[in-house]
């Protein structure tokens, strides 16, 4: 006679062939859900900063012409990611939409990717755990960005799919390669994406070893990508280094995991919560021995490890989206921990997806609501630019003509937009004209006409001239030189009138 123990399990392998039905379709409508809205969003988003250098080299004249700007150090991007945006420029024009497509593109096919790899691993109702924890991640976000980090992240995914779901043979070894070699030519930071797979190696050491077929395709597909952009790196490297403003530090590298997850530590409460709320007082748990690929997924974690050592030895450069090749391995490991602890308790499983998925579908829906509002640097410099070109109309009645800026940042978008004559400011100091962005611009300007001007160069156009979200540097200079300044608009942008 069976027990109910017995009963129960037998129960629980039910519901849980039932939810196989129906977790391919819960996918692929979670996919469509971030493709859609991601384009929603997209064309309701000017361009920032970093995507106006994007679409400024992708729509250069000629091919050959982004490699030259490029070695240039105009971007700190391989060229493949503008090639890609050049493509979908010409098939569906140079448009927000069109340039941020390929990321939106990319972030349903690396859900899709990962839920797989989980559901191979698990079944399929912890697969979707997997492809929740991505959308409760920064991830989204570059859903509608014209950068190459989503791409970066679907060849990861794809990388470790084809390391956990495919056998060992000489074919999967050479896309295994691939794969790592085609996210390399998406970002440089790329090359990190091998670590796990080394470290996990080296983890299970035994005398005699060698390294496996795959894991030599994959450093020789990180190694000839590296070898061929290496003089672009070097360039960016150069270009960049100096006066980075994020570099290295042990508070950047102990903030970069909450970054990686920006509600991690507020979910894994809540869900100790529902674990402790369902399980019942005697219940026996057998939890099944880990599996490789939930080790190897634990192991992406040391990619913003070897990002933070490089950052130190070479680049100067530590920022969390360098690092997004990491999500999938841990979004995969944090899905096969849950089917091994909670997969006989379907309730539990069933409360940790409803949150996840619930708690994505929420910071997505706010993106939707308020998308001119969504700025990745946090100082609103997007909204400032927004606003300023909403002002164009009453610097005209006021007869000035003259934009000029001290900020790069709300600069470039203003000038991308904007029919008005900006103008930028070079800071005075030798310490700001080592700022990245300044060089940057400079950089750009080799290709597109732009206006830099000193401040003491003023004073020929000052009745024409209004300043826009000025520094207290530059205020105290105009006013050392003797100009009398009126503040006209006080909301930001802030915008000064000369006399």
């Amino acid at each position: 006679m069976p027990t109910p123990h017995d009963t129960n399990l037998v129960e629980t392998k039910q519901v849980l062939r039932r939810t196989d039905v129906w977790t391919f379709a819960a996918a692929a409508a979670l996919a469509v859900f971030y493709f859609a809205t991601s384009l929603y969003i997209a064309s309701h988003r000017l361009f920032w900063f970093d995507e106006i250098f994007t679409v400024r080299v992708a729509w250069l004249p000629h091919w050959t012409t982004i490699w030259t700007a490029l070695a240039h150090a105009v971007d700190a991007q391989p060229p493949f990611y503008d090639m890609v945006v050049r493509l979908f420029g010409g098939l569906f024009g140079h448009g927000e939409v069109a340039a941020r497509l390929p990321s939106a593109l990319a972030i349903a096919a690396g859900l899709l990717l990962t839920f797989d790899c989980s559901r191979r691993l698990t079944d399929g109702f912890h697969g979707l755990i997997a492809l929740s924890v991505l959308t409760c991640s920064f991830l989204p976000y570059y859903g509608y960005e014209a950068r190459p980090y989503a791409l970066a992240f679907m060849f990861s995914a794809l990388a470790f799919w084809i390391w956990c779901t495919q056998n060992d043979s000489k074919w999967s070894a050479v896309f295994f390669g691939a794969a790592l070699c085609l996210a390399v030519m998406m970002h440089y930071y790329a090359v990190l994406n091998v670590v796990p797979y080394v470290v996990w190696e080296i983890s299970t050491w035994r005398p005699r070893w060698r390294p496996s077929p795959k894991l030599i395709a994959g450093l020789l597909g990180v190694a000839l990508p590296a070898a061929l952009l290496s003089p672009l790196a070097t360039a960016a490297t150069r270009q960049f280094s100096r006066g980075f403003w994020s570099f290295p530090s042990v508070y950047g590298l102990r903030a970069v995991f909450s970054e990686l997850f920006p509600d991690s530590l507020l979910l894994l409460v809540l869900i100790v919560i529902w674990v402790g709320l369902t399980r019942h007082a005697g219940t026996k748990t057998s939890v099944e021995e880990m599996q490789p690929a939930e080790s190897l997924g634990w192991f992406f974690l040391c990619i913003p490890l070897a990002g933070f050592v490089v950052a130190e030895l070479k680049t100067n450069a530590f920022v969390a989206r360098y690092f997004i090749g990491a999500l999938p391995g841990v979004a995969v490991a944090f899905s096969c921990w849950s089917w091994r602890h909670f997969h006989k308790t379907y309730r539990i499983s069933a409360g940790i997806f409803l949150l996840l998925v619930a708690w994505g579908a929420a910071q997505q829906w706010k993106a939707i609501r308020h998308p001119e509002s969504i700025d990745p640097t946090g100082e609103r410099f997007q909204q400032k630019a927004i606003n300023y070109l909403r002002l164009e109309g009453a610097l005209h009645s006021d007869g000035k003509p003259f934009s000029v800026f001290s900020e790069p940042l709300i600069f470039l978008t203003a000038q991308y937009y904007s029919k008005d004559q900006c103008i930028l400011l070079m800071p005075s100091s030798f310490a700001a004209a080592r700022h990245a962005s300044f060089r940057a611009l400079q950089s750009l300007s080799n290709y597109y006409p732009m206006q830099f001007a000193p401040p003491f160069e003023l004073g020929e156009h000052a009745h024409e001239t209004a300043l826009i979200q000025p520094t207290r540097e530059v205020l105290d200079t105009l006013k050392k030189a003797d100009f009398s300044l009126e503040v006209r608009f006080s909301e930001p942008p802030e915008v000064v009138y000369l006399k």
